[in-house]
């Protein structure tokens, strides 16, 4: 976070989609690490591919504060689903995403020199994102591959609760947020992939407008992270049997 005010830990930024499904009953799974000023995230996501246009996706995610100037232990987690329609085929190299998803999360603060002071939130959300895509090559080759992401989130805060805070200023902040409860977001990304078979490595970055419901001016949050995805890993590459294979060279 580039600017911070003094609102407590209260919302998770979970890492914008990339399906990497091209056809029905393709699906993958991925984990990936982000992290930025404040914090890091572990995500574990999975992608179905219901037919060769429509996507069905869930999210978890995990984050884990560390900033040495917080005075909480920050921890919180979070749940996404989502159903997408995507225009890939196997002769495109750029292709359109789009998500329509619901998300839960909830957040935990407690104090580090005194365990009775605490804030914590829980929150849904519903969003939309726009993917745009482009690869080097063909589905069937080891290609680079580049997605721009765009998604807009509506997040209602519908539980706000805290003890013993000693800062009026941060009281202050959170009873405006409980006044404010609902805030709409933005959140742009850009990711670099490298596939290998169905193994694909990804670096990415991305900005989300800040969740800060207070009269501070907020630049919002970076992201920078790794991912690794395996696509169809229970799936066997069909094989010529030997019995038909010494056939065809006899003949």
């Amino acid at each position: 976070m580039l600017f911070s005010s003094c609102l407590p830990a209260h919302y998770i930024h979970t890492p914008l989609i990339v399906s990497d499904v091209e056809k029905k009953g393709d699906y993958n799974i991925s984990g990936s690490f982000a992290t930025s000023s404040e914090t890091k995230n572990f995500n574990f996501t999975g992608n179905y591919a219901l037919t060769n246009h429509w996507i069905l996706h869930s999210s978890i995610t995990n984050r884990n504060d560390y900033s040495n100037e917080s005075k909480y232990d920050s921890k919180g987690s979070s749940f996404d689903v989502a159903l997408g329609y995507t225009d890939i085929s196997s002769d495109k190299n750029f292709y359109i995403e789009n998500f329509v998803g619901y998300g839960i999360g909830k957040f935990k603060n407690i104090g580090i020199e005194d365990v009775n002071n605490f804030a914590n939130f829980r929150y849904n959300k519903v969003f939309s994102q726009l993917n745009l895509n482009y690869r080097l090559n063909n589905a069937d080759e080891n290609t680079f591959s580049f997605h721009f992401p765009i998604r807009i989130t509506y997040v209602h805060f519908n539980e706000i609760n805290y003890n013993g805070t000693e800062n009026g200023f941060e009281i202050r902040q959170i009873e405006f947020l409980r006044e404010n409860p609902s805030k709409w977001m933005i959140s742009i990304g850009k990711t670099i992939s490298y596939r290998f078979n169905d193994v694909k490595l990804s670096v990415f970055g991305s900005y989300h407008s800040p969740t800060k419901a207070d009269e501070f001016i907020t630049f919002g949050n970076i992201y920078f992270g790794l991912g690794l995805s395996w696509r169809n890993f229970f799936k066997q590459k069909k094989e010529i049997p030997l019995r038909k294979v010494s056939r065809l060279s006899r003949t």
